[in-house]
């Protein structure tokens, strides 16, 4: 077995900036602590009694937040007062929604499948409260395939200037991405994107809009170990790859503030952890690793996003569902109330 690291600091901070500085500390200088170990963390509820499976977004404020619901519309709900809620996008006949992503306050984009097309659409929302009505205003194809695509995510960079989709299914592109002007979409791309050899599992965009791409590695005996690559923000330059030692992930997400970067291991792949993980880096040696800090046991979680100020809401269950919030102090960093 590998001796304990020797320290840890929340993964985002530690590996290279852009411009290629030092990955973990300079020669000599401490790193500070993650925080300490949170051990199995009870969440908050803040709705449940849902159809799933779900997936989350967030306005930038934090103050709303979008749950797309297995029949096919999204909820808004207050993060004020949860019990406040409304639907933001009424679903329609033959057009299966599969994933999301906030632009801003007032503009969400969603992944959809109609029949054997795939898009991403484009909705400009009513206030809170009042009937959603028609309100998509741009379609953007992504192409056509007849393989199903359940594991479709959509990631909004931290500018709000661009996006990116992950998850699509052969022959679709593995990583494509679309600038973002307004309330408007660019055509889908591979440029700026990271080429992989295979598919990832989860895809999160961090402070500087460098890319932390997760896929299932290559295979140990019977069991597969998820990796995580870390490329630059013009997707060209791979920065290092490590392996988490968890089996499978299938979301991740990086606090803007804290820089905690959050997984989800689904229950079930292997014996482990499973539910919400904090990766933090680590000195073995000398040697630069990822270590998985089980945060959350959660029954089946299928999505999460950070909110503005650090917190983690998750989604949890496919048939019965619910969404469930931490804040970061429970998962080992500061909070940021």
């Amino acid at each position: 077995a590998a001796p304990p690291p020797s320290a840890a600091t929340p993964m985002m901070r530690s590996l290279p900036l852009p411009g290629g500085a030092a990955l973990l500390a300079a020669p000599g200088r401490a790193v500070p602590a993650a925080g300490p170990e949170p051990g199995d963390r009870q969440p908050t509820v803040v709705v449940d009694g849902l159809r799933g499976p779900l997936r989350v977004a967030a306005a930038p404020t934090g103050q709303t937040l979008y749950v797309l619901r297995g029949d096919g519309d999204v909820l808004g709900v207050s993060l004020e007062d949860p019990a406040r809620r409304w639907t933001a996008v009424a679903a329609r006949p033959g057009i299966r929604p599969l994933a999301l992503g906030a632009i801003d306050s007032a503009t969400l984009a969603l992944v959809v499948r109609e029949g054997d097309a795939l898009s991403i659409r484009v909705h400009r929302l009513a206030p809170p409260g009042e009937e959603p009505g028609e309100s998509e205003v741009q379609a953007v194809p992504l192409g056509v395939t007849g393989v199903a695509a359940d594991g479709v995510r959509l990631v909004v960079s931290p500018g709000r200037d661009w996006l990116a989709v992950t998850g699509l299914p052969d022959p679709l592109p593995r990583i494509a991405r679309a600038t973002v002007t307004g309330a408007r979409l660019g055509g889908i791309s591979e440029r700026r994107c990271p080429r992989t050899s295979v598919r990832p599992s989860a895809l999160a965009i961090g402070p500087h809009a460098e890319w932390i791409v997760f896929d299932e590695g290559e295979a140990e005996g019977a069991q597969r170990s998820a990796r995580l690559s870390w490329f630059s923000p013009s997707g060209g330059q791979r920065l290092l790859t490590l392996d988490t030692g968890l089996p499978r992930v299938v979301d991740a997400a990086v606090g803007r503030e804290s820089g905690l970067l959050w997984t989800l291991v689904p229950r079930g792949s292997a014996d482990g952890p499973h539910g919400l993980c904090r990766i933090d880096a680590a000195l073995v040696d000398g040697r630069q690793v990822a270590r998985a800090v089980p945060v959350a046991s959660l029954a089946d979680p299928t999505a999460l996003v950070c909110l503005a100020r650090g917190d983690v809401i998750v989604a949890d269950g496919t048939e019965a569902a619910r969404v469930v919030r931490l804040a970061p102090a429970e998962g080992g960093g500061e909070k940021q109330r």
